[in-house]
């Protein structure tokens, strides 16, 4: 039996979600799979079994005490619990401990994708490095990677393999019932609810905890009603996360993928949909009528939902990578009595970050206050 230890990132239900369906799939194939996640991740996965609260590790001032915290931590726990591959979704420290005990790594996000697939010319370049080194804390270490993503892409890297999240059981296309479906994930689409509604000729269906618009039909977020609804709406008008597009992608059901004008990785992933041919990709601040007129026209391309179809499912792809890759997971030496000087480069590397990034932030501070900075220029705009 396989002892797998799986560190899921506390930030937002993406991971999580994944987590979900990874979990069980291990178990079912045999494998002794202990849980640890925190912050949102950790309300979602509350109720699996042999799940373990710890530190999250999320972006902000607090980042670098609870990294050092938690690889503490982690050394201890996976120290103690000689797990036979460590699964990281998204966590840093976790594939950091592992590495500093040498033990088997594998690392699972949608982030990497931009690191490690052939992605087209379109996307914007230093967006994508900067989606790069966001994502390296928590993939660099390991040796292989499930790259989760809608976006029917090829690997670029040896020991990558490209996943479509897995599609919830209830999940099927039914019938084409003529209405626009709406999510936001941040609930700040309400000129093109309104736009939507103004134009009245189709239904406008919107799952949100937040007052509608006079015309808009509300709906209270709910998965299996959200589900129902995709299976049976004309068309999607949405943020630009990871989950949503690929839902669309495998019904073929037509996107308006939106992002705001500071969110990078939506940004690029609205570009990605554009490009695979799935729908359209705008900015939250668009020319709405223009972009809602280019939906109305739009037809997917015949053979999108299948190329996305026969991408493997992140489960299947994270099951297969811990039953068959364990060799190639491995660090060549796991000798204990490295250990401590590996800990002590991981403290080193973090310590240099830390005083890196409080240098820059002192930097930009008096060039905001420099009367002829380009900090003051852009305040004034």
């Amino acid at each position: 039996m396989t002892r797998v230890a799986y560190f899921v990132h506390g930030r937002g239900r993406g991971h999580a979600a994944r987590a979900r369906v990874a979990i069980p799939r291990l178990r079912a194939d045999g494998h002794d799979v202990h849980v640890f996640a925190g912050g949102q991740a950790l309300e979602l996965l509350a109720d699996v079994t042999t799940a373990r609260a710890i530190l999250p590790c999320v972006p902000g001032s607090g980042l670098a005490r609870a990294w050092s915290a938690r690889m503490s931590h982690d050394v201890g726990v996976l120290s103690a619990l000689r797990p036979d591959v460590v699964v990281s979704d998204g966590d840093g420290p976790s594939v950091h401990a592992a590495l500093a005990l040498g033990l088997p790594r594998l690392a699972v996000g949608h982030g990497l994708l931009f690191r490690h697939a052939a992605l087209p010319s379109s996307i914007p370049r230093l967006a994508r490095w900067r989606e790069t080194i966001n994502a390296a804390s928590s993939s660099w270490p390991a040796r292989r990677r499930v790259v989760v993503h809608f976006a029917p892409v090829t690997p670029r890297t040896e020991g990558t393999v490209i996943a479509r999240p897995d599609l919830r059981d209830e999940l099927t296309r039914a019938r084409d019932e003529g209405f626009v479906l709406v999510y936001f994930r941040d609930g700040d689409g309400e000129r093109w609810l309104r736009a939507l509604a103004r134009r009245g000729d189709r239904r406008v269906v919107c799952f949100t905890k937040g007052a509608v618009p006079p015309g808009v039909e509300r709906r209270a977020p709910d998965a299996r009603a959200f589900a129902d609804a995709l299976s049976r709406c004309h068309a999607v008008v949405g943020s630009a996360g990871n989950h949503l597009p690929a839902e669309c992608a495998m019904l073929g059901v037509p996107m308006l993928a939106l992002h705001r004008a500071d969110d990078v990785e939506q940004r690029m992933n609205a570009a990605l949909v554009a490009h695979a041919g799935l729908g359209l990709a705008a900015s939250m601040d668009a020319d709405v009528d223009k972009h809602l007129d280019a939906l109305d026209a739009f037809v997917p391309e015949p053979d999108v939902a299948a190329r996305v179809h026969e991408m493997p499912m992140a489960s299947e792809a994270i099951a297969r990578e811990v039953a068959h890759a364990l060799p190639r997971l491995a660090s060549p030496t796991r000798a204990s009595s490295s250990v401590p000087g590996r800990v002590r480069v991981a403290a080193s590397l973090l310590r240099s970050s830390r005083a890196l990034r409080a240098s820059r932030s002192s930097r930009s501070s008096r060039s905001s206050r420099s009367p002829g900075s380009f900090g003051a220029a852009r305040a004034a705009e």
